[in-house]
């Protein structure tokens, strides 16, 4: 946004540096490529165990819900979109239900996921 150009200055005279406007520009080029790219690795990396889980089960379709946690997910102003849409993208014919954590640590997700799958089970879906 708008605010991000004087930030990144912020950041970069903090460090005793003397950023230009063009400068600052790459800085935030910089950090959006690599924000997008960690996003897409995430993706690539799930998308590979859902898609060995649907296969392995010999489905057509898998309807699944993963749990997320991380501050990067939590935080990131664009990472939690680019992360979803990716991961749709790679696994064609699977219903993802994403449910981030609010506990702080990788088993706060596996067990909301654990018990967001209990409740459709419970449900019939």
């Amino acid at each position: 946004d708008s605010g991000d150009r004087k930030q990144i200055y912020n950041i970069l005279t903090a460090f005793e540096l003397r950023p230009s406007g063009p400068d600052c520009d790459i800085v935030r080029m910089v950090c959006e490529s690599v924000s997008t790219r960690a996003a897409q690795m995430c993706s690539a990396g799930l998308a590979g165990v859902i898609n060995r889980m649907r296969e392995s089960r010999s489905q057509d379709t898998l309807k699944i819900t993963v749990g997320v946690d991380g501050s990067v997910y939590k935080l990131h102003p664009s990472f939690k979109d680019r992360f979803h849409a990716t991961v749709r993208q790679l696994t064609p014919g699977c219903d993802i239900t994403f449910i981030q954590s609010e506990e702080g640590s990788g088993r706060g997700a596996a067990l909301i996921s654990a018990v967001a799958c209990k409740m459709a089970c419970m449900m019939g879906q």
